[in-house]
């Protein structure tokens, strides 16, 4: 992976379509990383709740194409989907207080 390749991949894939696969990214690590808490916590609504959502996303997830730039691979799917992850890890503690 070189930095060049990445530059040109990027300038090569417009905005919107960059913006579109991290926010799907994002909330493929967020909805992940909620459920992983809500087990942990036994709130069984919100595991059940959140199971079904997270596997209705996966379905839309599996469907579409693959990554197959560098961009993608290494930047586009890792980084906002650790992001994600993340920040539901730290929203599903806040939201096992109020549950």
């Amino acid at each position: 992976m070189s930095l060049k390749k990445l530059q040109q991949e990027y300038r090569e894939t417009s905005t919107r379509e960059i913006y579109v696969a991290a926010f799907e990214n994002f909330l493929y690590g967020l909805l992940g990383a909620i459920l992983v808490v809500f087990i942990a916590e036994k709130i069984d609504i919100a595991v059940l709740v959140a199971y079904m959502i997270y596997y209705f996303y996966v379905g839309k997830v599996v469907n579409r194409p693959k990554y197959v730039t560098s961009l993608g691979k290494f930047i586009v799917f890792p980084v906002p989907a650790a992001l994600g992850a993340f920040t539901g890890y730290k929203l599903a503690q806040w939201l096992s207080l109020v549950l």
